[in-house]
């Protein structure tokens, strides 16, 4: 083999995004992240409204004696605080260079995004959950609930589309195409789908509502959730030369990512009661 074969540079390497670095951004991203939903949205908006929150769960809050404009503020306050980090992580996403960062900000948004458009068709098509018009939905109840749900419906599976189409061009500017881009690309979306999924499932295992928490909140806003993730995976790969993006293994990372996961399921999944 000549001198020039063996050289470290030859093989087409890059993309490359370590597999255990991936894991240890996912454990520590995803708690981090509901908690943004559960206590940045619906608590802190519980405290605002001048009621105190009586339960605090990894995938709920309880906030009673609340009037209905209050509970329906803080029913969609969740869904808004989804928005908000998702817009502020991309815009971070487009100015930040540093491929380990920008990797944890694409995670962000994308998932952020997916997740919020995800409550609007999942409280639109079920007529469930935080900005359901009936039943015990959040915003029930409203008149002409199966107009509300039409747009609902509507409004999030435009959102959901857009999302999809706006991970893809992203993944797309920091990997590049060919063989080895769409591998990365592979391993990057299904990591996300799940290790998330998997790790908001034995967490809400722990709540004491039973398994329709489990169902209707950690299940859906993960595994159906971020179900677009199978889109940014397997769709073709673009005719572009692949980016020469590596990120290496970062044990720290991985600590701290399972640190985070135990610590948030060992408070917050058995849930913190304050009354």
């Amino acid at each position: 083999m000549s001198a020039k074969q063996e050289s470290p540079e030859a093989p087409a390497a890059l993309p490359h995004v370590d597999r255990w670095t991936l894991i240890g951004l996912v454990l520590l991203l995803s708690p981090l992240l509901t908690m943004a939903h559960e206590l940045l949205g619906h608590a802190v908006t519980c405290v605002a409204s001048g009621h105190r929150p009586s339960e605090l769960g990894a995938y709920y809050v309880e906030c009673p004696g609340t009037g209905p404009v209050a509970r329906r503020l803080v029913a969609v306050a969740g869904t808004t605080v989804d928005i908000v980090v998702a817009a502020l992580a991309y815009l971070a996403w487009r100015t930040v260079r540093t491929p380990l960062l920008r990797l944890a900000l694409w995670i962000t948004f994308t998932v952020k995004a997916m997740v919020a458009a995800g409550y609007w068709l999942f409280s639109g098509v079920l007529g469930l959950g935080d900005w359901s018009p009936v039943g015990d939905g959040g915003l029930a109840p409203l008149p002409y609930p199966w107009l509300w749900r039409f747009a609902l419906t509507a409004a999030g599976l435009a959102a959901y589309i857009g999302t999809i189409r706006l991970a893809n061009r992203s993944i797309d500017e920091m990997l590049g195409g060919g063989a080895t881009a769409r591998a990365t690309r592979v391993r990057m979306a299904m990591t996300i789908y799940w290790i998330g999924g998997a790790g908001a499932l034995l967490v809400s295992l722990f709540n004491p509502h039973g398994l329709m928490i489990t169902l209707i909140s950690a299940v859906a806003s993960t595994f159906g959730g971020t179900a677009g993730l199978f889109n940014v995976a397997y769709r073709p790969t673009p005719a572009i030369p692949p980016r020469p993006v590596a990120i290496g293994r970062h044990p720290a990372l991985l600590i701290a990512g399972a640190a985070v996961m135990a610590a948030f399921a060992a408070v917050l999944g058995p849930t913190v009661y304050l009354r």
